[in-house]
Formats: C-alpha cells, structure tokens, sequence
C-alpha cells in the first residue's frame, strides 16, 4: 500500500519530537515569566538561583509531558509522520491552551486547577459563575488559531533538523537541563528544612509543582531538628452537629437575609449606596466584620451553619442541613429563596440549601442585572400577596451585580462614577494595572444595586413589615482591586482584609441603632438569629463556633477557609495558611512573608481544636 512516504524512520521520527518539544519549551518558558511576575521581591532577593532554577526545568518538564505520555507511544507504535505531526502540534497546542488558561486563572485569584475549578468551570451554570465578555471569545478564538499555526510550523523545522544535525547536540541540551533540574530539587529540599518560607511561596506560584521534600531523611540522619507534621484531614469523618438538641420557643418574626455577592466595603457609603447606608443609620452595623472565607462556598456556609468551611464535603455527602434551616421547618415557616445566579454552581442546593433544592435554580434574565431586578420583584409579589394571617417567612435575596461587574443596558440606568469599564476587562489587569477604571465599574454596580436593595426595603416598610421582620444584609465575601500591591483582583485567592472584610448589617425595630467596631465574624450571625428569633436555650457552642454579633468580647484569631487550604488570623492581622497539601505559609496582613517567623503552635492547635469540636471523637 502506498503510504505517500509518511513512513519513516522512528529515530528521525523521535529526534524531530525531542527538538519539537525543546522548541516548545520556549513557548512554555515564555509563559512562565507570567508566574513569575507574581513571586514576590524578597522571594527573588532571597533565593534567586533555586527560582531561576526551578523556572527553566519546571516548565521544560511541563512541556515534555506530552512527548512521553502520547508522542513517543504512538511514534514507536506507527512510526508514520503524518500521526506524529498531528499527535505533536495537538498535544502540545492543547497543553499551552491548558496552562494559559492556568495563568489566567492564577493572575485573578492566584490558585492553580483543581477540582473546585473545573466543577465552576464545567459544573451546572458554569455560565453565570464566570460572566465573559465578547471581546474575550473573540480574542480567546484569534489565540487558539495562532497557537496551532505555531506549532505546525516548529514541527516542519524540527522534521528538517532531525535529518541534519548530529545527535550531539541533544546530548548537550539535555544534560544542562538535567543538573539544572537536580540543582532545583536538591536546592528546595535544604531550603524547605531551613525553613525557608519564600521557597514555599515561589512553588506556589507554578502549576503542579511539588519540588523534592526530604525533611524526614534529614531529621531522620540528624541533620536537621524534626519539623511539626501536619495531620490534618476533614473528609470522610463522622460528625455530631448540633452536639445536643437545640430547644427554642415558638417564633412569630419574619427573617430576611439579603446578601450582595463580592461586596466590599469601599462601595457602602453614603454617596455611592446612599439607600442602604441610611438604613443602617437605623441598624445595627458592624464595621470590622469578616467573612468566613474568600469565596461564594466558604462565606454562605460560614453564614447560615456558624461553623468552618472545612465541614462542607462530608456535610454535602451527609445530607447534613443548617440548625438554622431545620428550625425553620420545623416551626413551619414560609420558606423562599431568591437567586440571582444559580445555587447550583457552587452546589449549595446539595449542602445549606438541600431541603429547599427546588428554588435554588437562577431568576430569569439574560445578565445578573436584569436578574437582580427581577428578583426583587419577585420577593416584593411574594410578600405583597400574604394575607394578614400568614405564617412568618424566612427569605434569602441573593444579589450577583457586584460579582458580575456587567454594566445595564437599559435606557434607565446612568453611571455615577466615568471613566469606567462597562464590562471587566479581565486581560489587562496584572501588577501594575491603574484600578480607577474598573473600581469605578464596581460602583456603579454598587449604586445600580443600592436602588434595588433601598427599594425592596422602602416597600417593605410601606407595607408595614419592618417591625416584624429581623433583616441581615452582608455580603458572601469581599472582592480585591489589587489593595495590597501584590496583583490579587476579585476573591479566592487570599484572606487579606481585602477578600475577607464585609459589610454587616442587622436590623430589629427592637433594638436602638448601634455602630459596632469589635471583630465580628460569619460565625456570629447563626446564634445571633437562634437567640433573637427562636429564643434558643441552648449555648451558641453546642451548634456554631460562633457568638452573638453584638458580644464584643476580643478574638485572639478567626478561622478562615478557601477553596484551596484554611487558615486563621490573628488579632494583629497576621495570616496562616495551612493548605490541603499539608504546606504552610505565614504572611502579614499586608501578604508581605513573615520570613523569619514560625509557625504559632498554640493557635494552630486552638484552631484545629475548634474546627474538629463537631465531628464524633474516637473511643
């Protein structure tokens, strides 16, 4: 059979593949001075021959993992060029798009893929979790073809070279590449026994990178002294939530709680929300009140369990609902739920909201703004519609214009704050990026969404329902404009005051406005509720890690979560991480590293303490 001479050599076949994928490493390499822009400068002053190091062999290795995975398999099995060809510029091209896309999630919320992401990115909804622009596609599309063009072209000349050049010259390559990579490994082996916690923060900065440990051989041969292990592990475990039965007295008091996806802080006032912040003149109101995490997961389940973030997946797998939630069925309240965007991404119909998985679906409407307004209306028919006898309600506004950041298009609207983005401009923002644009984007949603917020509460009051209903409005977390000069924008990637510090509201007519300044929490606003609401007996221990909002006793930390690790902060702002892959990293309330500092054990076993009080202790 003729074959059109695509039957060739497998050595010529192999060397092309060898300087194929050399020659893409440079694409690779390229790309890495994206990460690189995020190590920190003391971590390049610190250890600059390990990140040099690591950079060069990391992402040659990240390059060739599809020449020994699928190039070289199907060479040796075909040996037929035109297979190669398309095997290699495929593999390679899919491989770049795959570590592009890495890069840009890393610049927004500075963590890697992983199973949290891809079930936002291909999960139910995934569109209303990440709301793209057109100009993206389009330029997303312009990409795809330049990169496939690129890498057929370097696979032709890496056919040309294989049939000319001396093997010697592979040798070469590969060899420096080789001590360049032992140096690397052998380099963060010392640097992490040292304690070195600028090489914990550059490693972070690649994607799937886990360099050489040897802190058990080096102890073990006395080396070094035995470093603290941690043993942490929050899934597959028996819980006992509550820890006895809640008692309460019957309730007659409508709940609403109101919350603003990504709301920070710099957007309540009174010029920008002028609606809500003269409410919370009528409120109490809670100035340094912290999330319980930097993310939609963490924070609703922070907010409506009272307990850490690390409960979620055996809570989700258990079936296990909020004490809250239960004694609204249990007291027969009228319970409605309003999303803006779906509760299926992330699945808090599987987890807070499993019992009442039939409203978490989105509002109707094209983009979060149109949403927004439409479920404000649907709450104000709801409530509008109940004969004077009904039974209390309990509902839940949750608001997405601020997450969005998509400008209205309705004749309406008229923008507050210019110049401004009228849609995120995701692309452009790195380091050095001006935020005045875009924070001016995120006030205008802010102000769009204080019209909606102050009319659901004038109509409320209007329609007498202020006195008899307790109203919560916070948001599920914060969102970062680049606040602490690192490149952190929107949430997720740290828990800075930036992503984790809300706004907090809590309004009762029986109670006189107040202004509070002490350390509120997420945690707080479950006993809070149970006491005000239900007259719960029980103490708030017995089913939150949470007090009331208004006990102004001190904290000496909080406890944080994030889809990536947990952590807590202390009193003096300083962060701990402490990740799932069993690493820690120790940073100011500015994310400077605390270089010479070690990890506080007291707290760290007062923290773990508080976050295994509800899960069933072994006999």
């Amino acid at each position: 059979m003729n074959t059109g001479g695509n039957i060739v050599s497998r050595r010529t076949l192999l060397k092309a593949g060898v300087y194929f994928f050399l020659l893409n490493s440079l694409l690779f390499l390229l790309l890495s001075f994206r990460y690189l822009s995020f190590v920190s400068d003391e971590a390049r002053a610190d250890s600059p021959f390990f990140l040099y190091s690591l950079q060069l062999s990391h992402f040659v290795f990240l390059a060739f993992l599809p020449f020994f995975f699928a190039y070289v398999p199907l060479t040796i099995l075909t040996k037929n060029k035109r297979t190669s060809t398309i095997v290699a510029v495929v593999t390679s091209a899919l491989s770049l798009i795959i570590f592009l896309i890495d890069s840009y999630i890393f610049s927004l919320y500075r963590f890697h893929f992983n199973k949290s992401v891809m079930d936002q990115l291909l999960g139910p909804d995934a569109g209303q979790v990440f709301e793209i622009s057109f100009a993206i596609y389009i330029l997303a599309v312009v990409l795809l073809a330049v990169i496939f063009f690129l890498e057929y072209q370097a696979f032709r000349l890496s056919y040309k070279w294989a049939e000319r050049l001396d093997l010697k010259v592979l040798y070469g390559v590969c060899g420096f590449l080789c001590v360049v990579y032992a140096f690397a490994q052998l380099s963060h082996a010392w640097g992490v026994a040292r304690n070195n916690q600028y090489m914990v923060g550059i490693v972070r900065c690649f994607p799937f990178c886990s360099p050489l440990n040897a802190n058990r051989f080096l102890s073990s041969v006395g080396i070094i002294e035995p470093k603290q292990t941690f043993h942490y592990s929050f899934e597959e475990k028996e819980y006992q939530y509550p820890l006895k039965p809640i008692e309460t007295k019957p309730a007659n008091r409508n709940v609403l709680m109101i919350v603003l996806d990504s709301w920070n802080p710099i957007v309540f006032d009174s010029i920008t929300m002028p609606r809500v912040y003269e409410f919370s003149k009528r409120s109490q109101c809670f100035n340094h009140h912290y999330s319980g995490g930097n993310g939609t997961r963490a924070g609703m389940f922070t907010l409506f369990f009272g307990l850490p973030g690390v409960y979620w997946p055996d809570f989700e797998r258990m079936n296990v609902s909020p004490v809250l939630v239960d004694e609204l069925g249990k007291q027969n309240y009228d319970v409605r739920l309003f999303p803006s965007a779906s509760m299926r991404n992330p699945p808090l119909d599987k987890n807070v909201f499993f019992k009442y998985a039939d409203q978490c679906l989105a509002t109707k409407g094209g983009n979060a703004w149109e949403r927004d307004y439409n479920l404000s209306q649907n709450f104000l028919s709801f409530v509008k519609a109940r004969p004077s006898d009904a039974r209390p309600f309990f509902s839940l506004l949750f608001f997405d214009s601020l997450h969005s950041m998509i400008e209205p298009t309705d004749s309406s609207y008229k923008r507050m704050y210019d110049p401004a983005w009228a849609y995120p401009r995701y692309e452009l923002l790195d380091k050095n990026t001006d935020p005045r644009e875009f924070v001016n984007l995120y006030k205008n949603m802010a102000n769009y969404l204080d019209g909606i917020v102050g009319g659901v509460l004038d109509d409320m009051e209007r329609i007498g329902l202020l006195d008899s209903t307790t109203i919560v409005i916070t948001g599920d977390h914060s969102q970062e404009f680049n606040d602490n000069g690192k490149g952190f924008w929107g949430h997720s990637g740290n828990f800075s005051k930036a992503q984790m510090c809300v706004p907090m509201i809590y309004f009762d007519s029986r109670l006189a406005p107040a202004e509070f300044s002490h350390w509120s929490m997420h945690y707080d606003v479950v006993p809070t509720l149970m006491s005000d609401v239900f007259g719960v007996s029980n103490p708030s221990s017995d089913y939150s890690i949470g007090k009331s909002l208004m006990d102004t006793t001190e904290r000496e930390f909080v406890l944080v979560d994030s889809y990536t690790g947990f952590g807590f902060v202390d009193k003096n702002e300083d962060i701990t991480n402490l990740y799932y892959d069993r690493t820690c990293e120790l940073l100011d309330g500015d994310l400077n590293v605390r270089g010479d500092a070690v990890l506080d054990t007291l707290t760290y076993n007062k923290s773990m303490a508080l976050i295994e009080g509800f899960y069933k202790k072994r006999p």
